[in-house]
């Protein structure tokens, strides 16, 4: 993957280190065949007594014709090894070179990285050490090749949470430790771990990658501070609207009460006819400040055993007759496991009456609201559908926001409520629309001792 590209010479690819020493090899073995042809040529003339033998022949006149084979074969097998080991050196040297080069090329990405790596071997030394963990940990003096309890004495919260790891059956991921440096401001480092395996696939060692998420969590507070603040605002905004109304109201009755109540003979109906709508309009507000109580300050859930199928059909039995009324078809499908989750009654028959009532009032001249409840291993999951006219996608988003809602005569708090008591069950609510199609509520519940239960939705 790291390997260069290799150089390309006269004739290709091809190595002209290779080419010299094959031009070089047959240059030798073309010198060693005229050579031996000399030779042989002389052993012919002075075998027939042509050429007597002399003093400066190469080789003896007598010297047989396998003898020259042989050295020939010799020859040949030397520069065959000699070309062999020419090769395997230069293929070493190349290996070589690449391996280093890659190694550079690791060491400096390791080193360039802005998360901290952390690596140690089985036994718990510490293999790898990049800059940038140097940095986050204020690290002084050596520390690879120690133990991380030795090395990390300035950062004894990380050797805690690496001591854990290395005890634990699953290692740890994007934990947030608090660290004081010696010397600087106290930094929050986000932590994870994963296992190192070696060529067979066995355990030898692992790899801790360190971030500073210090400056990132300061912002999530100041998001989180101002979501408050702009949910805060927005929420006053929906309750001064629906308050005005009926404040105007009463003003506007007890005004003419007042009227009528000094004309020199008050109409009894008519003064009862004030009274009572000053009565209906208190009544209104009562019930919108009770709304807002319940929203901005839900009681703790009671968690008891219950059967949601049983309070999924109480709740539709209350809305029976409206659905009638309103040309609305009831179709549902119960999983019979769910006889027994967690939850508190009244605050679950709550949140299934409140999506009912919406499916309902989203289908003025009738459809069909479809009501199905399923179990899969850690939820308890119940879906409420309907063939209203659905919901635009870009508003999709402002669903649960308080005082939100699509219709003219609504207040926008229903799904708001179910939302804050979904949370309180550690559950989840889902909302899936679009313009004329209808709407899909899912909302799932976790169930008593499953993992959803204990870390509470993902």
């Amino acid at each position: 993957m790291f390997r260069p590209a290799r150089q390309r010479s006269l004739l290709g690819y091809v190595p002209l280190r290779l080419v010299l020493s094959v031009f070089l090899v047959f240059a030798l073995l073309l010198l060693v065949a005229v050579v031996v042809g000399m030779q042989f040529e002389r052993h012919l003339f002075v075998t027939s007594g042509v050429v007597q033998p002399g003093p400066n022949r190469l080789l003896p006149a007598g010297l047989p014709l396998n003898v020259l084979w042989k050295v020939l074969a010799t020859l040949l097998a030397l520069a065959a090894v000699a070309l062999l080991v020419s090769t395997t050196l230069h293929n070493y040297r190349s290996i070589t070179q690449t391996f280093e080069r890659v190694k550079s090329l690791m060491r400096n990405i390791l080193q360039s990285i802005p998360t901290g790596v952390l690596t140690l071997d089985a036994g718990g030394r510490v293999t790898t050490l990049n800059a940038a963990a140097e940095r986050l940990l204020a690290l002084r003096g050596a520390v690879v090749g120690r133990t991380f309890e030795e090395g990390l004495q300035t950062a004894p919260e990380l050797a805690v949470w690496i001591r854990a790891a290395f005890g634990g059956d699953r290692l740890p991921e994007d934990t947030d430790v608090a660290l004081s440096p010696p010397g600087d401001r106290r930094v929050t480092l986000r932590l994870s771990a994963s296992e190192l395996r070696d060529e067979s696939g066995r355990s030898d060692g692992l790899v801790v990658l360190i971030r500073d998420v210090t400056e990132l969590n300061r912002l999530e507070i100041q998001l989180r501070r101002a979501d408050k603040l702009a949910a805060l605002g927005t929420l006053a905004a929906g309750v001064a609207h629906e308050v005005k109304n009926p404040l105007h109201a009463l003003s506007l009755n007890l005004h003419l009460l007042v009227k009528e109540l000094a004309a020199p003979q008050p109409s009894q109906s008519e003064v009862g006819s004030y009274v009572e709508i000053l009565q209906s309009e208190i009544d209104r507000i009562h019930r919108i400040v009770e709304n807002f109580l319940r929203f901005s300050r839900p009681s703790l859930p009671e968690m008891k055993p219950l059967d949601l199928n049983a309070l999924v059909e109480r709740a539709l039995s209350l809305v029976a007759f409206d659905a009638a009324d309103h040309r609305v078809t009831i179709e549902t499908a119960f999983d019979p496991r769910l006889d027994s989750v967690p939850g508190d009654e009244g605050q679950l028959a709550q949140v299934v009456l409140n999506l009912v009532i919406n499916a309902l009032q989203a289908m003025p001249s009738g459809g069909v609201l479809g009501i199905a409840t399923r179990r899969d291993p850690e939820w308890a999951e119940l879906a409420v559908t309907d063939t209203g006219e659905g919901i635009p996608r870009e508003r999709l988003p402002q669903v649960f926001d308080p005082y939100f809602t699509t219709r003219p005569g609504g207040v926008g708090l229903g799904l708001p409520i179910a939302h804050r008591i979904i949370e309180g069950h550690h559950g989840m609510i889902d909302v899936e629309s679009q313009a004329g199609t209808g709407t899909r509520v899912v909302v799932r519940l976790p169930l008593a001792g499953g993992p959803a239960a204990v870390k509470g939705p993902a």
